[in-house]
């Protein structure tokens, strides 16, 4: 008798065989898909559903952000508290969290919704970054030919890809960890002092154990390209309303401080709402957009974020000679090229700086210049082999290429002078050494 075949189906296998048949879905996606080909498989994954979303959520996420998807997660159990009743301690405590949840190790069977958020989280990173990389040269008002020609006839590298990836994730971590963080308006000098010094420790403490220098910087440029992508560099559009003929007619003019005073409150609102601002929102429209959630921003005082993301005072976590790497705590390691980048802008910067009572001024105007240009360049998100593109345009005289380009403003100064006015002029000449 002739030996009879049959298709051998995956709901034959064994249970063992089939949970390792899921473990290896590439993502959260094709995890669900399977899971409804057949009633086994589905009520296979309802017992394991947790431990099956975890390793589907590994397969998905690169290995080299991984780390950060998770500690961006669990971000929001980190928030320090409003700084009228933050002190140092709490500071060091907050930053501690966030090294005890980076180095815990792997998602802990993570359920469908948590890991469906990290998923759609990522697929924003992604986004964004690839609209970073695509127009990190323009804004509204201006095209910076240097960028732009430098990421034409050198494209992205991946690692450079994989680094902006890390440093949206390192946002969305430190404005969680600031949420709380707003600047109040018309208090005695003292508030602001002691605000500025608790900005200091903040400072200090994310650089020394946290993250790197390098990657600090990496976050000041991924929220310099933010800032350009949202309104450029020429401010927001405050509407005012006159009568005209009874009926009520909407004007627009520019106003510098009225963008500074609401952009740090758009940062923090997180990467969900870059992400709708900037990747789902036409150019045409952003405007209108951000007009419509510029009343929630202004029912607070001005936010902080600004501040902490920023090189903060002279001398307190930059413009300091280089120490050995061994001796830095990155949040991630490997990072050779983006080391080597910032030497360069480090190095560059450190040329600008003195404690000469007679020239200190004259230099910090002329590095607070260095540093708008290096943030239009968002100079520490690239590979080192592009410092011979960037290198030429900070030179003196000044090239041609900077004419009719704006920088962007110092945020410390710039916010704090929007919450105390001119009695902060102080913080320009102060020197903290940490």
């Amino acid at each position: 008798m002739a030996a009879v075949h049959r298709d051998v189906k995956l709901t034959d296998l064994a249970n063992e065989l089939i949970l390792s048949i899921l473990e290896f879905c590439p993502d959260l996606v094709s995890l669900i898909n399977a899971t409804h080909a057949h009633p086994t498989i589905y009520h296979l994954f309802r017992a394991y559903r947790n431990h099956l979303a975890t390793q589907a959520l590994k397969n998905e996420l690169p290995e080299e952000v991984y780390t950060h998807a998770k500690v961006a997660f669990l971000a929001g159990q980190l928030t320090l508290k409003c700084p009228d009743n933050l002190s140092l301690d709490d500071i060091g405590d907050g930053v501690r969290k966030i090294t005890e949840c980076r180095d815990r190790g792997s998602f802990f069977n993570l359920g469908i919704p948590s890991a469906l958020s990290v998923s759609r989280l990522h697929r924003k990173v992604v986004d964004l970054a690839d609209v970073c990389l695509r127009e990190c040269a323009e804004t509204r008002e201006q095209n910076f030919a240097p960028l732009r020609d430098s990421l034409t006839t050198r494209l992205p590298s991946s690692t450079e890809r994989i680094r902006i990836h890390q440093a949206i994730y390192l946002f969305e971590i430190l404005r969680s960890l600031c949420w709380e963080m707003h600047v109040e308006r018309d208090r005695p000098r003292d508030y602001y002092v002691g605000y500025f010094m608790k900005l200091r420790e903040l400072h200090l403490t994310l650089t020394e154990s946290a993250l790197a220098p390098w990657e600090m910087y990496q976050v000041i440029g991924i929220q310099a390209f933010f800032r350009r992508a949202l309104h450029g560099f020429g401010g927001l559009q405050p509407h005012f309303f006159f009568q005209v003929c009874g009926l009520l007619i909407r004007f627009a003019g520019r106003d510098e401080y009225h963008s500074e005073r609401v952009m740090p409150g758009f940062l923090s609102y997180g990467i969900s709402f870059l992400h709708k601002a900037i990747c789902k929102t036409k150019s045409s429209e952003r405007d209108d957009f951000l007009h419509r959630h510029e009343p929630g921003v202004l029912e607070y005082p001005i936010h902080a974020l600004g501040a902490v993301l920023s090189r903060g005072a002279r001398h307190t976590w930059t413009r300091k000679p280089l120490k050995p790497l061994d001796e830095y705590k990155p949040f991630w390691t490997g990072d050779t090229a983006g080391i080597r980048m910032w030497t360069r802008i480090e190095a560059k910067q450190l040329t600008l700086s003195t404690d000469d009572p007679q020239w200190v001024a004259m230099f910090d105007y002329e590095l607070m210049r260095l540093e708008g240009r290096l943030d239009v360049w968002s100079a520490a998100l690239w590979d080192d082999d592009r410092w011979e593109d960037i290198e030429p345009t900070l030179r003196h005289p000044e090239p041609e290429c900077w004419d009719g380009i704006q920088h962007h403003c110092d945020p410390v100064d710039m916010g704090f002078h929007i919450a105390r006015s001119l009695e902060m002029a102080w913080m320009r000449n102060e020197s903290i050494e940490g």
